[in-house]
């Protein structure tokens, strides 16, 4: 049997190519600049066919459903122009679609729904009522950990768009606003495709909450399980 003809470690295929680019010079021990120019060229296919189904098994997606809290953290605002109203704390649940192009980089994707509860305040009375949160954003996600498959920390930021069914200056009228995100997440192995994945984002945009656009911050904290495709 040849040489050419046994398995070896890339496969009968490659190592079928990889003998036939070094022909007769190979064999022979030839020394020219013909061998050397040969070899390099193999040592390019090697590198492909070891690098190449590496790249192919970082890649992925990445299905993650959560639950957590919405934290205003500019709260005041006034409602009909006379009203006092705070924006408060509230539930937020989700999803995040995330596809890694490789062991460090990946889109990723969210959607969430919050109530967005805000109490308007009459004299001493205090009425309370929901504006409506509806999210979404796409981020650039960075994983810092891609050597780890128990602990996993990632960083990304992107742009986000929120719309609100009810504003807290007009429950009868809607907003919208673009902004950014930025966010962190962290992720600890319960299983062979499962994480346990905690997320702390900071929106910023520009907020009308009955005094003008400013610059406002919101936090959103959440967890839950992701799996990976």
């Amino acid at each position: 049997m040849r040489a050419g003809d046994r398995p070896g470690p890339f496969g009968t295929g490659l190592d079928r190519l990889i003998f036939a680019m070094l022909g007769d010079d190979f064999n022979q021990g030839d020394n020219s600049m013909r061998a050397m120019a040969r070899i390099a060229m193999v040592g390019a296919v090697m590198a492909a066919g070891a690098v190449g189904p590496a790249r192919a098994q970082s890649r992925g997606l990445e299905l993650n459903g959560f639950g957590g809290l919405y934290v205003p953290t500019n709260n005041k605002g006034i409602q009909n122009a006379v009203l006092e109203a705070r924006r408060r704390g509230s539930l937020l649940y989700g999803g995040r679609l995330t596809f890694w192009t490789g062991k460090a980089v990946g889109l990723e994707f969210t959607g969430a729904f919050s109530p967005a509860r805000i109490s308007v305040v009459s004299g001493a009375a205090k009425f309370p009522r929901s504006t409506y949160l509806a999210y979404g954003s796409g981020k650039v996600m960075f994983n810092l950990t891609p050597g780890s498959k128990l602990i996993g920390l990632g960083v990304g930021g992107g742009v986000a768009f929120l719309h609100n069914r009810k504003t807290l200056v007009d429950p009868a009228q809607s907003s919208s606003d673009f902004g950014g995100v930025g966010g962190v997440s962290l992720r600890i192995g319960v299983g062979e495709n499962v994480a346990l994945r905690g997320d702390l984002e900071d929106l910023f945009y520009g907020g009308n909450f009955g005094t003008g656009k400013k610059f406002t911050q919101d936090i959103l904290l959440s967890v839950g399980l992701a799996l990976k495709l």
